[in-house]
């Protein structure tokens, strides 16, 4: 997916917002930025649906939610103020970054339980 974004984003952006020069460059930026979020987006996915298959239900839950609400809330809110408008695009990355770390430490921790 990363590739793909990297490789896609002048063409796509040029169908949407190709009318304007200082747009197009605003959403070439943006989007080459946020197109790392893929690289980790895969792990909470995993996490998530996999605890689920466990039926884990809470921890599933806690994931999604930790990833969807409350990281990139808080990104959105808190790193714009400190990189301006490439606050909003790395708020996305890191949300999903801390998202798959939080995965990862509940795969360590219930591993014993699981046996996987």
């Amino acid at each position: 997916m990363l590739g793909l974004a990297e490789g896609l984003a002048r063409p796509l952006g040029m169908i949407f917002v190709g009318y304007d020069q200082g747009l197009l460059e605003l959403t070439l930026r943006g989007f080459r930025i946020y197109s790392f979020s893929f690289l980790f987006a895969g792990i909470a996915i995993f996490g998530s649906s996999f605890f689920t298959a466990l039926g884990n239900g809470l921890v599933s839950a806690l994931i999604a939610f930790l990833r969807t609400l409350v990281f990139q809330a808080a990104a959105v809110l808190i790193f714009p103020l400190i990189w301006q408008i490439d606050g909003i695009w790395w708020s996305i990355v890191a949300a999903e970054l801390m998202a798959a770390a939080v995965t990862a430490l509940f795969l360590a921790g219930k591993r014993a339980k699981y046996h996987y």
